[in-house]
């Protein structure tokens, strides 16, 4: 039995992780996850797709433990094999997905089972899909199941899908997906306004769910801001003459509601001054139909596609407009509308996903409903008219961000449930 005075040791099972494999919300909040759980003292083991392109696999330890500022911390790194399609199938297409994912998965499972086997893992604590793998293993060898085991499925977009053909093709991901974490001890919501989404699309029991949200590196991100880089960006766009300068970042897909948005700014262009800018910064396949969309309605002068920006890039242009809108027609938990607010920034969002434990309207911003252009449009045109909350909103903003939605807030909360669910195990 594992004594109290002993570090709980937790693996963690995931496809992929910042700064290897990119720089996607999940990928981060795993990486971060895995930081700041050895920084609260938790023996970490990861377990990760092999890094891309061929890369040494010790260079790549080394690369994520830098990033971490973590040179003596106890995290343990494992590559396993995701990429079996290429280059007949992309790795990550819809169909390529379905067959790399649940291989790796079942791969990742057995890693686990050897470990906890053996007595080196007291948690297992998996990312996404990865909980098939494990979830696999434990129905095939009951002893297994006194080890607790604790699942993240994230924002659940195969399941929100408004397009038939996805939802069509993606039926057998969901449905191991969905089984996978009916078989954990705990399944975790990042939200408390999207708890329920689990028992509806997972099927999973309420008495499974918890609610950790997901979280932000503060230092990380206010770190990223540097100055110079501020004003060259505020040249670049123009941003000077801009009012107001409005930003919106994420992959340009048809799900992000832009084009709601572009319809909401034609509404209101009354109200805009004429140097106004929407600066959108991302790359995704919706970018052709949004410049036809934008010309269209004639904003097209006014609408900067600033494509793909560094860390430094970003956080720096979050410093350097007014407002912050994310009109997105459904959404997981939403860390870019975290970021905007460390930066202070009013937000205009919708009510999607966990976007309301976040934006509380007349506090930090405004809320709407997804897809509504008349809704979007009258809050647009509220907040610009109430310019002088907006340092107010930006404050409030950050104090909801640090005291809740902070890596360090939020892996104390999840060590926390790790010992709960050791407990449980003790006293049964």
């Amino acid at each position: 039995m594992r004594q109290s005075e002993q570090p709980i040791r937790v693996l963690i099972l995931a496809r992929a992780v910042y700064p290897l494999h990119g720089f996607g919300g999940i990928e981060r909040h795993v990486f971060h996850l895995v930081t700041h759980l050895a920084r609260q003292g938790v023996d970490v083991s990861l377990v990760v797709g092999r890094p891309p392109g061929g890369q040494d696999e010790q260079v790549s330890r080394q690369q994520i433990l830098e990033a971490a500022r973590l040179e003596d911390a106890p995290i343990a790194v494992q590559f396993l094999r995701y990429d079996l399609t290429s280059p007949i199938l992309r790795p990550n297409s819809i169909i390529g997905r379905q067959i790399n994912y649940p291989i790796f998965a079942l791969r990742e499972g057995r890693f686990a089972r050897r470990h906890v086997q053996a007595g080196m893992i007291d948690v297992v604590h998996s990312q996404g899909l990865c909980a098939f793998g494990y979830a696999w293993e434990r129905q095939l060898h009951r002893w297994l199941r006194t080890a607790p085991f604790i699942a993240n499925p994230h924002g659940l977009e195969e399941y929100r899908t408004p397009d038939w053909r996805k939802r069509v093709a993606y039926m057998p991901f969901r449905a191991l997906y969905s089984w996978g974490h009916r078989k954990a001890n705990r399944v975790i919501a990042t939200d408390a306004v999207t708890q329920d989404d689990l028992p509806k699309y997972l099927g999973v029991a309420q008495e499974q769910v918890v609610v950790i949200p997901s979280a932000i590196d503060v230092e990380e991100c206010l770190g990223f801001v540097d100055q110079q880089q501020r004003a060259q960006l505020r040249e670049r766009f123009k941003l000077d003459a801009a009012d107001p300068a409005i930003l919106s970042v994420s992959r340009l897909e048809r799900n992000k509601g832009y084009h709601v948005l572009l319809e909401a700014l034609a509404l209101i262009r009354d109200a805009l001054q004429p140097g106004w800018r929407w600066l959108l910064v991302g790359q995704g396949k919706e970018e052709a139909a949004l410049r036809h969309q934008a010309a269209r309605l004639g904003l097209d002068e006014h609408i900067v596609f600033v494509g793909k920006l560094n860390d430094t890039e970003l956080h720096s242009l979050y410093e350097a407009v007014d407002m912050f809108v994310h009109p997105t027609l459904y959404e997981g938990s939403s860390l870019v509308t975290l970021e905007a607010m460390i930066h202070r920034l009013p937000v205009v969002a919708t009510a999607a996903g966990g976007i309301p434990d976040k934006v509380f309207p007349g506090r930090n911003g405004l809320l709407v409903p997804p897809g509504d252009v008349a809704a979007l449009a009258k809050a647009l045109r509220t907040t610009i008219d109430l310019r002088g909350q907006w340092q107010r909103w930006g404050e409030e903003s950050a104090r909801i961000v640090e005291t809740t939605f902070a890596w360090p807030i939020v892996a104390k909360r999840t060590k926390q449930e790790y010992e709960r669910m050791l407990a449980r195990r003790r006293n049964s």
